[in-house]
């Protein structure tokens, strides 16, 4: 709009001055410096009107650039807002927690207060039972070390225990051995050789022993009494008991034998007398009547009353280190 206005006026100035060209030389002059003037002003318009163009384009280009800002901001500000309004909120609510708290702290100590009390209270309690939890088990612990030491020695004691009732037993092995071989020739006789619970049992039959009703041994039985004395009178550690049995059948007798169980004291005393005789120390034996008392089997016919009728040898090793052992 600016260029035409000043085009319009250029075109004016022409048409003036072809129509004041008849005019003098100083008017001529005159009008020739005001159309110079006039071009010269209208190159600086020209040059500002480009320059206003420009800056409008990028005022233009800025305001959009705002604009979009501002939409951006508005935006921006809506959510600020919400959240501080949500915060206020949050801030409102927690200034009157806190307010409500301050008027009831004097409450809420003293409650906490009672509560520390009741808690201390109750630990000091604990503490108390787990002294005394812990004084038990000390006695415990104690009791039971001793326990353990007493077992140890215990298990000492069965050791040498064991050890000592299987020298007693290799012993007896010994002597059972020894005594089958001297009396090996009677074997067939009604005498045997055994060993039981660590013993060696000689028995001895009647019918190679004793007549019957009688109690003086006979030259067969006194035989095998010379032999086994022999083997026994080597060790003066051997216990010898010397057991005589009878069968049920009744013994009506005279003087001091009056029954089975007098019968068979005497028979057990004549053989302690023979082997004593023979060789056998006196402190190491003893005589015992059973009478028919303790049948190996029931009297029930003539071969197991013979069977019962006999006379039983019973040699244990000596026992004394084992006694004294299991009494302590």
């Amino acid at each position: 709009m600016l260029q035409n206005l000043v085009k319009r006026i250029l075109l004016n100035g022409f048409l003036l001055i072809a129509t004041l060209s008849c005019v003098s030389p100083k008017v001529h002059s005159e009008l020739q410096e005001s159309y110079n003037s006039v071009v010269d002003e209208n190159q600086i318009l020209e040059s500002t009107t480009d320059r206003a163009e420009t800056n409008l384009k990028e005022i233009s280009s800025d305001v959009k650039v705002m604009r979009k800002a501002l939409e951006t901001l508005i935006t921006d500000s809506i959510t600020k807002g919400r959240k501080y309004r949500k915060l206020k909120k949050s801030f409102d609510d927690l200034n009157a927690n806190y307010q409500y708290a301050i008027n009831n702290n004097s409450s809420l100590v003293a409650a906490n207060l009672r509560e520390n009390k009741i808690m201390l209270e109750q630990m000091e309690s604990l503490a108390k039972k787990l002294g005394a939890k812990e004084d038990s088990l000390k006695l415990e612990q104690s009791r039971l070390i001793n326990l353990e030491l007493a077992l140890q020695s215990r298990e000492r004691r069965v050791n040498e225990l064991e050890s000592l009732i299987a020298r007693k037993d290799s012993t007896a092995q010994y002597f059972r051995k020894r005594i089958g071989n001297a009396l090996l020739g009677f074997e067939n006789r009604g005498l045997t050789v055994s060993m039981k619970n660590g013993q060696v049992y000689v028995s001895l039959d009647n019918r190679l022993m004793f007549a019957s009703g009688k109690w003086e041994i006979q030259l067969d039985g006194v035989s095998a009494l010379q032999k086994l004395a022999q083997v026994l009178g080597e060790n003066q550690d051997l216990n010898i008991a010397v057991e005589g049995h009878t069968d049920d059948d009744a013994y009506y007798g005279k003087g001091q034998v009056r029954d089975n169980w007098d019968l068979s004291v005497m028979r057990a005393t004549s053989v302690v007398k023979i082997l004593i005789e023979k060789g056998v120390a006196a402190k190491q034996i003893q005589a015992t009547g059973r009478g028919e008392f303790m049948p190996i089997v029931a009297n029930n016919n003539a071969d197991n009353k013979a069977k019962n009728r006999r006379t039983e040898i019973i040699i244990t090793p000596d026992l004394g280190e084992i006694a004294d052992l299991i009494s302590k």
